[in-house]
């Protein structure tokens, strides 16, 4: 068996999407195609448009033939963590290749500057730290510390969207010296972007046009949520909070708790309340990671424990029913870590400390998901794949 490796949110799945699994299939000539998905809440900070379960089997549906859950403090985590975390799970599985979507589609180019990236690293966070005292934003901190490594091409190339994560993920596996190989393609530029299809969903306009984008639309469109659907939730966990609980979640710096709380009083919307937020050092991004971490209530001190635990497992979300035995079979021995097809008390109360207290966080983060979504809780239990 040949596995190719692609790591998405599939929020939802599109054309794009489908593209890139027919070229990654295509080029690569595997036979079998896994996708490490992010759960309920993504990395830019939005709240899934489906449920993770959802979302799974229409991968499944559209040629993908097993997907595996992104443990949710690296989903929700910026690009840097999201990739560490994709990546090494992808590392512990028998994996050959591993494709990913870029404006380039040129792999070289993109090796080349994650090489100069891994090997000035200390250099860039030094620089970081220093630009940050003047009062930009981490993003503009890192483009100034970056500027000083790599040339005006290599800048303006690693500053597509997903060329950003695309170098992420060679960054890893360069820092791994993994054996999987990487192959990037060239974005279908026709295709229309995740974020566009759920702003016309958000507003309810183009609705015909983004339908014919949507990779099983009928399902997608049918009571998605969005980020709005939980501004109500997310004001209660504020108050809940109060200010000096906030200070502890994760990506709480420098008085920034006083800021949510305060202009939570002057917001009667989800996006009123981020763009209320937002400063020239905040990005919008952030924020929104920052409210989901207070709604999941994520501390710092549990985000560093369980980043820098190196603790992973396997939950697998959905599978072709077709090869279910064959790839579990196929996979479960050639891993070095654990695969997980059903949960319940006894596989929990098995993991050591830190695999327990990632996969209960997926779990609880389901569970609010549910809310939002006004469906049951603890599908995390009684998904059958």
């Amino acid at each position: 068996m040949s596995i190719v490796g692609i790591i998405a949110e599939f929020n939802p799945m599109h054309s794009g999407h489908k593209y890139l699994i027919e070229k990654a299939k295509e080029l690569t000539g595997c036979d079998t195609a896994l996708c490490i998905m992010s759960g309920n809440f993504t990395q830019a900070g939005n709240v899934a448009i489906k449920d993770k379960f959802i979302r799974a089997n229409i991968a499944i549906e559209h040629g993908f033939d097993i997907v595996i859950e992104l443990p949710t403090i690296y989903a929700t985590s910026s690009a840097e963590y999201f990739s560490k975390g994709a990546i090494e799970i992808l590392n512990s599985l028998p994996i050959d290749y591993i494709c990913f979507g870029s404006e380039t589609g040129d792999p070289d180019v993109l090796y080349l500057i994650a090489q100069k990236l891994v090997k000035n690293n200390e250099l860039i966070w030094e620089t970081i730290t220093e630009a940050l005292k003047s009062g930009i934003s981490f993003a503009q901190a890192r483009e100034y510390a970056i500027s000083k490594i790599l040339s005006k091409e290599e800048i303006e190339i690693s500053t597509k969207s997903n060329n950003i994560l695309a170098i992420e993920y060679l960054k890893n596996l360069i820092k791994l010296n993994s054996k999987i190989k990487p192959i990037a393609i060239k974005r279908d530029e026709t295709a229309i972007s995740a974020t566009s299809i759920r702003n016309s969903i958000k507003e309810k306009s183009n609705i015909k046009e983004i339908e014919k984008s949507i990779l099983s639309p009928n399902i997608i469109l049918d009571s998605p949520v969005v980020n709005d659907n939980t501004f109500n939730f997310i004001k209660y966990a504020v108050l809940s909070l109060n200010k000096e609980k906030i200070k502890d979640i994760a990506e709480v710096t420098e008085g920034l708790e006083n800021k949510i709380y305060d202009e939570l009083n002057n917001s009667l919307s989800y996006e009123e309340f981020i763009k209320a937020i937002k400063s020239k050092r905040y990005q919008l991004s952030k924020i929104k990671r920052i409210l989901n971490n207070i709604l999941l209530n994520i501390t710092k001190d549990e985000f560093i424990k369980l980043q820098n635990s190196n603790k992973y497992y396997a939950r697998v979300l959905a599978i072709n029913p077709n090869r279910k035995k064959e790839i579990l079979s196929f996979i479960t021995k050639n891993s070095s870590i654990l695969v997980i097809t059903s949960i319940n008390d006894k596989i929990i109360k098995n993991l050591d400390e830190l695999s327990q207290s990632s996969l209960l966080l997926d779990i609880k983060s389901s569970n609010i998901y549910s809310i939002f979504s006004n469906n049951t809780i603890n599908k995390d239990y009684t998904n059958k794949i």
